[in-house]
């Protein structure tokens, strides 16, 4: 009677953690796509290489987005959107970047990030003195950040970051002359939501 009792208990015994692990809930994976919308304070400044004048600083609103697939819990490759306008003083000036970016995490159990990418910039001047009508022009862009995700382990979180985007629009033709290698440079500061 013994030996029976003994081996019943054996099995329940052993039959307790299959239990356990079929009762438990399924965990869903992590989503591996990510999106993030915001806006930001930027400043621009125009440079040129033969240019006597000094450029000023420009300010106005900026609105950011990114998104893309988590390579791995460190990495990130995505694309990049960055639009801001502003005031100059004989019109107003519209730039969108587009760039191609790849986002790492030094510490995967951190929310902190640096980014970088290329890709290209889009200038629509509605300045009188490049002529009657508006233009657009194309640029090479290139762009470095980093930042802070916090709840970056959730669906829905919050990102602070920080962002330098250069375009070199090369030559810029106006009404009465040419600027050799004009660049702009945008810097901006901005908040975004984060969404998996």
């Amino acid at each position: 009677m013994r030996m029976r009792e003994a081996f019943g208990a054996a099995l329940l015994t052993l039959g307790l953690p299959c239990t356990a692990v079929a009762q438990s809930p399924p965990q869903e994976p992590p989503s591996r796509l990510w999106i993030t919308a915001g806006a930001a304070a930027g400043t621009m400044r125009g440079d040129c290489q033969e240019c006597e004048q000094d450029f000023p600083f420009r300010h106005g609103a900026a609105v950011t987005g990114n998104g893309g697939y988590h390579v791995n819990p460190r990495m990130d490759a995505g694309v990049d959107v960055f639009w801001m306008r502003w005031k100059s003083g004989s019109g107003e000036i519209a730039a969108t970047h587009v760039d191609a970016v790849a986002q790492f995490r030094p510490w995967s159990s951190q929310g902190f990030f640096v980014k970088g990418g290329a890709g290209m910039a889009f200038v629509r001047n509605w300045v009188h003195a490049l002529g009657p009508h508006p233009d657009t022009s194309k640029a090479l862009s290139v762009i470095v950040g980093g930042g802070w995700e916090f709840r970056s382990k959730g669906h829905l979180g919050l990102q602070l970051s920080a962002t330098q985007h250069v375009g070199a629009l090369g030559d810029l033709q106006t009404a009465d002359t040419t600027f050799a290698d004009v660049t702009g440079n945008f810097w901006s500061a901005g908040a975004a939501i984060v969404i998996r």
